[in-house]
C-alpha cells in the first residue's frame, strides 16, 4: 500500500483552498494542480508499506501521537518551493500554534524507519501543496500573485486527529483513503 500520514483540512478552509486553485488555474500556468478532496497537510510520506506492516505502522502512529495534544493551525500566505523565481511545488503556509506539527514529523520520521521507510534529511516545513510543476521554469503572473497572498488568511482549525491514509495512483489522478484516524490529546 502507498501511504502517508496527514493532518486532514477542515472543509471550510479546504473549499477557501479550492477556490484559490481556481484563481490561479485562470492564469493557465503548465501546474498539475491538487484536486479539492485531496487538499491535506503531509506530515511523513511512507511509501510503499508491505500490507503485513500495515498494522504495526498504526501502532507507531499511534505511539508518535501519545501525549500530543489537540493545536491550532492557521493557513495563511502562499509560496513556492524552492523558490517563487523557479517554482516547481506551489503550498500555502500552515502555521501551528503551539508548534507541534514538527514535532510529530520529527517522531514519524525517526520511528517509521523501523519499517524500512526511508528517513527525510530536509527539514519539515508546514505547507498544503496546491500543485506541481513538471519543469521549473520562472512564470511572473504565478510569481506575483502568490507574493500578494502572503498575508492572505484562508482560515483556522482544530487538529483533534492524523490520518494514515492510502494513496492509490490512477490515471485521472491519485485517491486518497483514510485508513486510521488516531486522536490527538
Amino acid at each position: 500500500m502507498r501511504a502517508f500520514v496527514a493532518i486532514e483540512i477542515d472543509e471550510p478552509i479546504r473549499e477557501a483552498l479550492a477556490a484559490l486553485i481556481s484563481e490561479l488555474r485562470a492564469l493557465d500556468a503548465p501546474v498539475k494542480w491538487v484536486e479539492p478532496q485531496n487538499i491535506h497537510l503531509t506530515l511523513k510520506f511512507l511509501g510503499s508499506v508491505p500490507d503485513a506492516s500495515v498494522p504495526k505502522a498504526i501502532d507507531i502512529l499511534r505511539a508518535c501521537c501519545q501525549g500530543v495534544s489537540p493545536f491550532q493551525l492557521e493557513v495563511k500566505g502562499a509560496g513556492a518551493f524552492p523558490d517563487l523565481k523557479r517554482p516547481r511545488v506551489l503550498f500555502v503556509s500552515a502555521e501551528d500554534r503551539p508548534p507541534t506539527a514538527a514535532d510529530l514529523a520529527r517522531r514519524l520520521n525517526e520511528q517509521m524507519a523501523e519499517l524500512g521507510v526511508e528517513r527525510e534529511d530536509r527539514p519539515f516545513q508546514n505547507h498544503i501543496t496546491l500543485g506541481r510543476l513538471k519543469m521549473p521554469r520562472p512564470i511572473p503572473a504565478l510569481a506575483q500573485r502568490l507574493e500578494a497572498l502572503a498575508a492572505r488568511l484562508f482560515g483556522s482549525m482544530t487538529v483533534q486527529r492524523v490520518t494514515l491514509m492510502q494513496s492509490d495512483l490512477r490515471p485521472g489522478g491519485p485517491v486518497y483513503t483514510a485508513v486510521q484516524q488516531i486522536e490527538l490529546g
